[in-house]
């Protein structure tokens, strides 16, 4: 995607792509918790492989611990990067249910294919800075910074 692309999810803009100084940075929002972890993996799947070339022929659960929500999108974050850069698994679907101090998430995809799927770009790591993830009642918003 280039800067400036947006996502949309059932008509609703919810994916929002910016530059920032060598790094890129994605900002997401969605009507609860859960959903937005949920659109945080698929933007990440997104960023790294063109989603429309991955087949949800596989499943990978994931259950993620933290203490507070910005260390839940780093961390599930985090595991999802190993988990293309290790493993070469790439998702195109996830569902993502809240436990009492978990995120159990399920990924949908398969094995990354170089002759198959479109790479769109490394990314190294997540960061921390400029982390943020706040909720109300009407919406939830995450702004991430990814190292390229």
């Amino acid at each position: 995607m280039d800067e400036g692309d947006n996502a949309k999810v059932d008509g609703s803009l919810w994916f929002h792509e910016f530059e920032h100084t060598g790094d890129l940075g994605i900002e997401v929002t969605a009507p609860t918790r859960a959903e937005l972890f949920r659109r945080a993996a698929l933007a990440l799947a997104s960023l790294m492989v063109e989603p429309e070339s991955v087949r949800p022929t596989e499943e990978r659960e994931l259950t993620i611990e933290a203490l507070n929500d910005s260390d839940f999108m780093h961390h599930l974050l985090g595991e999802l990067l190993y988990l293309f850069v290790a493993e070469g698994f790439i998702w195109s679907d996830a569902s993502v249910a809240e436990g009492d101090k978990t995120l159990n998430v399920v990924l949908r995809g398969e094995r990354f294919e170089p002759n198959r799927h479109r790479f769109r770009g490394e990314i190294k790591a997540v960061t921390y800075h400029q982390l943020t993830v706040v909720g109300s009642p009407e919406e939830w918003r995450a702004r991430i910074i990814f190292d390229i």
